[in-house]
């Protein structure tokens, strides 16, 4: 399911959400293979940078004030590696976390976030996919239950929607395929509404 805005410039951010382990990194490298001109971040990568030596285990601890003011600064870094773009800028994030000192899912977009992205791509898998994903990429994460993963992914593809709507930007999702159907499907969304020919 997806919906469609009008086309907008080709030098446009996008941000591609779902929950850790949903796959985006893996799509988004594989698109980038493919159309060379679109540059792929990883969101997180911004915020560990912005924030180093502290860890994002840190961040989650720090007053909203504080946390606000790191998601700021990271947007203004995709600022300024947007204008090196030669086409889409596709940006690897979410739109919810689980703070890791409290265990409550977050919305972590700001005011910045809404008037820097132009577009929402959502993958919301099969919670089993997400954890054999988890458990195949060896990065360090705290143990979820399939239920837990199950609630985020619910809470996730609910404000990944209500974004969109309050954004008034193109939104879609991708639920559980495999990554070639992944891959085409999102290469028809940005061709449709951020032709790399606009101008």
């Amino acid at each position: 399911m997806s919906q469609y805005a009008e086309v907008i410039s080709k030098r446009v951010a996008i941000c591609v959400g779902g929950i850790p382990g949903a796959g985006k990194t893996t799509l988004l490298r594989a698109h980038v293979e493919r159309e060379m001109r679109d540059t792929q971040v990883t969101g997180s990568s911004i915020v560990k940078t912005i924030i180093a030596p502290s860890s994002v285990h840190d961040l989650d601890g720090w007053a909203p004030e504080r946390r606000r003011a790191v998601r700021e600064q990271s947007i203004h870094e995709l600022r300024r590696i947007q204008k090196k773009c030669a086409g889409r800028l596709l940006v690897d994030g979410h739109f919810t976390l689980r703070n890791r000192t409290t265990g409550v899912l977050e919305p972590i977009f700001t005011p910045e976030d809404k008037a820097f992205f132009k577009a929402l791509v959502l993958i919301h898998p099969q919670p089993k996919s997400v954890l054999a994903q988890r458990e195949n990429d060896g990065r360090s994460r705290g143990a979820e239950s399939i239920d837990d993963i199950s609630a985020h992914i619910e809470v996730e593809l609910l404000e990944g929607r209500r974004l969109a709507r309050d954004m008034g930007v193109p939104l879609l999702e991708l639920a559980e395929c495999d990554l070639p159907e992944r891959l085409q499907a999102i290469a028809e969304f940005l061709d449709r509404i951020a032709p790399l020919n606009a101008s």
